[in-house]
This record gives structure tokens, sequence and C-alpha cells, in this order.
């Protein structure tokens, strides 16, 4: 789900994605992909002289290509292009390199370069990707190896043979386990910086980026009705007077029961967040003014209708919140999470428990009015 994380709502977005490649995996793998294309530039530049003096002159040329291909990836990998598309671009044509090397190389320790292909594999694509690519080309190499001894191979053949395709084998499980371990520690950080662990709500950071994802998505729609959004800013009244009377054990008790009922009450597309300290936020995307007042009164209601029981007390607990409908195309999270945070101070100077609502657009004329006024008194 997109606010919470739980079985309860489990048809909602994660608040912790696996839809893209993490910014640590992806770090990974561009420093792996360079280290790759610097081998590739020694390793031509070395070898290639010497299969043209064996007489591979194809191969040498092939070395050649693969040296100048390296260098334009470099350059582009520098100039912007993202990090998974270079791989892809870069390490299937380096594989078929590799294919082809050990099919048409004047000797066989040539074989040893197969045990490159698992680490490569699952280093540059992950698990999934990297076991069905590295499997193919294993399967490949060891099609090409068995079809260069046209005769008898001698015991010694076989036996170094079968060492290079058993070794890639293990290293090929090796190199799944490590990046499928490496995978789920670098999930479960992403998850402790992403979900807030009392209320399991979207940390500020993530709730932020969910929203600009949100925005980039349906701010170019041509209806303004699909671009509208209210964000409701949550305020818990008297919190601090809870974790002083009762300890914050129960105040901590208090504000995940809060969370939980803001969530079951709110819709499947809304984002939640905990902005910090006892302030939530909801972002409630395609509503107008009457029914967003309409979502904020009910999100009021079902934490002040009924106490909260907790360690044997039942304590009522009541919400201010500030609420603004604004523009995706013409207003930016900055603008709209100012003017929220201003109506919900509203709120709560109109004697708390209370929703504050209006639009960006009416709160601009009414700065400017303010501003007027100002003027005329001198």
């Amino acid at each position: 789900m997109v606010g919470g994380l739980g079985p309860a709502r489990a048809g909602r977005l994660s608040a912790v994605p696996d839809r893209h490649i993490s910014d640590g995996d992806s770090s990974r793998r561009a420093s792996v992909l360079h280290m790759l294309l610097w081998l590739t530039m020694g390793c031509g530049v070395i070898f290639a002289p010497l299969n043209f003096a064996l007489g591979s002159s194809y191969l040498a040329i092939l070395e050649l290509t693969m040296v100048g291909f390296a260098a334009v990836i470099k350059y582009k990998l520098r100039h912007g292009e993202p990090v998974n598309r270079a791989v892809w671009s870069y390490l299937l044509p380096f594989l078929g390199a590799l294919v082809y090397a050990l099919y048409s190389a004047p000797n066989l320790s040539v074989f040893v370069w197969i045990l490159l292909i698992p680490t490569l594999c699952h280093r540059l694509l992950g698990p999934r990707s990297g076991s069905l690519i590295g499997c193919g080309f294993l399967v490949l190499a060891g099609v090409v190896v068995v079809s260069r001894f046209k005769f008898q191979p001698s015991i010694d053949d076989i036996s170094m043979v079968a060492d290079v395709m058993l070794c890639s084998v293990a290293l090929f499980a090796l190199s799944l386990v490590h990046e499928i371990e490496l995978t789920r520690a670098d999930r479960k950080l992403r998850e402790r910086a992403d979900v807030d662990s009392l209320t399991r709500l979207a940390t500020r950071g993530r709730f932020r980026e969910m929203f600009e994802q949100r925005r980039a998505a349906v701010r170019h729609l041509p209806d303004s009705a699909q671009r509208t959004v209210a964000l409701i800013l949550i305020d818990i009244d008297f919190f601090k007077k809870i974790n002083d009377t009762y300890g914050h054990d129960v105040g901590d008790r208090v504000l995940a029961a809060v969370s939980g009922r803001l969530l079951h009450n709110c819709r499947q597309q809304d984002l939640l967040g905990r902005i910090g300290g006892e302030e939530l936020a909801i972002c409630m995307f395609a509503l107008d003014q009457a029914e967003a007042e309409m979502h904020a009164e009910r999100l009021r209601r079902c934490v002040a209708d009924a106490p909260i029981r907790t360690h044997g007390h039942a304590i009522v607990v009541t919400l201010s919140l500030g609420v603004v409908l604004f523009d995706l195309a013409r207003n930016t999270f900055d603008t709209m999470f100012s003017e929220a945070d201003r109506r919900l101070y509203a709120a709560k100077r109109a004697g708390r428990n209370k929703v504050r609502a209006t639009s960006v657009t009416a709160a601009a004329r009414e700065a400017e009015g303010d501003e007027a006024r100002v003027s005329e008194n001198g």
C-alpha cells in the first residue's frame, strides 16, 4: 500500500518499492560495469596483437571492436546514460564476443574466461535476470567447448574441460546465493529508511518521493479535475499531555492506533505518511473541495468518536486537520505543504478538534488581500 504496510491493506502500493533498481544497487552495478569496461580495454590492447601474430585475425579485430565499444559506453555513462541501459547494451555483446573467443581462439587456455560469466551476470543484472542470462551463456559456452573436440579428446582435455565447467557451475551457485542475500539486505535497509517503524506509514522523505512520482504521472493531463490534489496535515491534539500523563509507551500506542484508524478510513489510492512527531499527512487525488472536506471530517470523527484503549486506559483523542486543494500543474509540494500547515494551525487556534480547509487559489487571493490592506494602512 501507499502509506502503510500490512496484510489488511495489501492492495495498496508499498512504501518500499520493488519495481526499480535502488540507489545502492545502481551504484554497485555502475562500479562493476566500469571495472568490466577497463578490463575489456586492457585485455583487448594486450590480446589483439597476440592474436594477429597467431593468425586469428577475426578474433583480434573483434577484440579491438570491443575496446572501442567499451570506450563509447564509458563516454555515455559520463554524460548521463542510465546504468541499467548501459549494462544491457554492453553485457550481451561482451558475452557474445566471449563465446566467439571460446570457439575461435588458437589454444584451449581461453576456456578459463568462462568463469567470469556467473559473477558478471549476477553482479550486473541481479538474481533473476542474472540467472537467466548466465545459464543461457553457460550452456552456449558448454556447447562451444564440446564442439571444439572434433575427434576423440584425451583424458587431459576432458579433465580440463570438466574442471572449468564444474567450477563455473559452482561459482554460479555461490554468486546467486550472495546476490540474493545482498538484495534482501538492501531491501531491509530501504524499508528502514522508507517506513516509519511505529506507525508503518511512509517516512517524510518517502511520502514526498511518492507524491512527486504521482505528480509526474498526472500533471500533464488535460482534465484539471484529474490534476487536483488535496493535502491534509493532521496533528494529534494535546499529544504532549498524553505522554506526560500516561508515559511515552502509551503515547506510542496512541499514535499507532490513530495511524491505523486513518489507514482504515482512507481510499486505496491515497498517500499517507508520518511527517514528524505526532504530525501525519495524507494526499488525496482527483476530488473537489467539498469531497476533500468531507473526507477530512470523516477522518476527524473516526478518531474522536471512540476512545483509544491501551494499557487499561480509555483515552479520548482528537485531531486538528488542515486541508488545502491545489492543481498539480501549477503548484509544488512546498507550496501546498506550507499552506496546509497554515490551515492546520488555524484549526488549532479555533479550539482544536477542527477541520480548516481552502484551495491554493483562494489562499493566494487571501494573501493578496492581506497585502492590499497593509498597503492601504501605510
